[in-house]
């Protein structure tokens, strides 16, 4: 079972990555959002879009973080 350490650290490196990439974009869609008003937020199609995007973005960081843990730390 020695052959899969390699695989696995190869899997947990690209995956701290992702979540480092995850965690900068929905930062970056969460500073877009703060610079509009909540009636714009709701009334303009792109920022309707763009926040659609960022709470998919913080699902999918919360489902990685609950299930490793570990990630948030890095």
């Amino acid at each position: 079972m020695e052959a899969y350490q390699n695989l696995i650290g190869v899997v947990l490196e690209k995956m701290q990555m992702t979540h480092k990439e995850l965690r900068f974009n929905l930062e970056g869609l969460n500073g877009v959002l703060q610079q509009h008003t909540e009636e714009e937020k709701q009334n303009t199609p792109e920022l309707i879009t763009i926040t659609e995007l960022r709470d998919t973005y913080a699902e999918v960081l919360g489902a990685l973080e609950a299930r490793f843990p570990g990630l948030k730390a890095l």
